[in-house]
């Protein structure tokens, strides 16, 4: 027992050195910030608005004319043979040679198009406005994942702090035990007792210290961060202790990024429906073209030279009268997308409103319970330092102590894990309105 208990204080003080050495607070404002800066999955929602922005450029609005430049040259030998019935000389001429070349300019621009290019310009402006609320709500789910682990790890710490008082009392404890021992006044088991206690202690804190490791290594997953070399702030503040339920409700249905995504879905299907609506229309373009030929003959041709050139200008227009009930289905398939957009709104509407009342159901037992348990830790608190003064004085057993260590530890343990907890249901409350 004396081998083990000296074993486990060595590695237990070896660990607490070791977590406390050259930490640095990391406040939760700098972790949102490592997570928004550093995150891969930001990384490459970001390249969708890049790529979505791209598609407003004005390359590709529709507005630009368009121009093209074609040349040509060529070599042509030839060769000619005639017999004729009446009384007229043979014609036999070989090795005629002709060069050939063209060169032409053309350009076309469409002056109408029954309003689709306008139309597809909005459209692609709302689908840039699309992405970058995507991006937002990854930025959102990502903080607050990574505020839950925070808030976990400062719980943590917190009861690492109170197991660490609690291991104070116990080894005092121990050494007290030894003491009354050499007089007579406890037995063996008194003291045994002790030594378990404070190797209990011992194993509790260091399991705490793994988990506070675990949920590092969880944190610098998001932020990427690549040491656990940081500690967190423990000083946290309730701010919703004075919140109002409908203007929760109110604000979340005004800006949770979910609905807003939604939302925005709709409008690009609005715009969907507007083009379907104008496939079949009249488009006018105007045209443009300049050509340029010219081909040099041979001595053995008639003609020994030949260029010709020409402008031409021009109105083209073409409206499809009928295109087999193609428009017709694309708008009631449009139609169809748009009420399932819809039931998906209305359906994450009233999902979301259910959270927020279960939420602040819970997160209101929560500052009940804080309150409960405050009381608990003054009444357990001066009770522990009765009992601990009478057990000094030898009128309390060590198991009783004990107890009362336990009850007081249990106590200040719960409330800072309802604390916590509160902290965390806030951080969904963020959530829930947008923030």
């Amino acid at each position: 027992m004396n081998r083990v208990y000296a074993v486990l204080l060595c590695l237990f003080f070896s660990q607490l050195t070791l977590s406390s050495y050259a930490q640095t607070i990391l406040g939760i404002e700098e972790v949102l910030a490592e997570v928004k800066e550093n995150n891969y999955d930001l990384k490459a929602a970001s390249q969708n608005v890049a790529s979505a922005k791209a598609m407003t450029s004005k390359y590709n609005r529709g507005y630009m004319p368009t121009l093209g430049l074609n040349a040509g040259i060529a070599y042509n030998l030839n060769g000619i043979k005639s017999v004729f019935n009446f009384n007229f000389p043979d014609l036999d001429i070989q090795n005629i040679q002709a060069y050939n070349g063209n060169i032409g300019i053309a350009s076309t621009y469409l002056l109408y198009d029954g309003g689709q290019r306008k139309l597809r310009n909005e459209k692609n402006l709302t689908n840039l406005d699309y992405t970058q609320l995507q991006l937002e709500n990854i930025n959102q789910l990502l903080g607050f994942n990574a505020s839950q682990i925070y808030y976990s790890i400062a719980q943590t710490m917190l009861n690492v702090d109170l197991l660490k008082e609690a291991l104070s009392i116990s080894k005092e404890r121990s050494n007290r035990a030894k003491t009354f021992y050499q007089y007579g006044k406890v037995n063996r088991v008194d003291v045994s007792n002790a030594k378990v206690d404070v190797v209990r202690d011992s194993l509790n804190l260091i399991t705490l210290d793994n988990d506070i490791e675990n949920l590092k290594w969880q944190l610098n997953q998001l932020t990427l961060r690549k040491d656990l070399d940081y500690t967190v702030d423990t000083t946290f503040a309730l701010a919703y202790q004075n919140a109002d339920l409908t203007d929760l409700e109110s604000k979340m249905l005004e800006a949770n990024k979910e609905l807003i995504v939604l939302r925005k879905d709709m409008e690009l299907l609005d715009f969907d429906l507007a083009l379907t609506n104008k496939l079949n229309s009249p488009q006018l373009t105007a045209n443009g073209a300049y050509n340029l030929n010219y081909q040099k003959n041979s001595s053995k041709s008639q003609i020994d030279l030949n260029r010709t050139n020409g402008l031409n200008l021009g109105l083209s227009a073409n409206w499809n009268l009928l295109d087999g009930g193609q428009r017709k289905l694309q708008e009631q398939l449009v139609n169809i997308n748009q009420h399932t957009a819809l039931i998906a709104l209305r359906n994450k509407e009233n999902e979301l409103l259910m959270q927020m009342k279960r939420l602040w159901n819970s997160y209101q037992n929560n500052l009940l319970t804080m309150r409960i348990e405050e009381q608990n830790i003054q009444t357990n608190k001066e009770n522990f330092e009765l009992v601990k003064a009478l057990y000094e004085n030898g009128q309390q057993t060590s198991i009783e102590f004990r107890q009362a260590q336990l009850n007081l530890l249990n106590a200040q343990s719960q409330y800072y894990n309802v604390r916590t907890s509160a902290k965390l249901q806030e951080i969904e409350f963020d959530y829930l309105i947008g923030k």
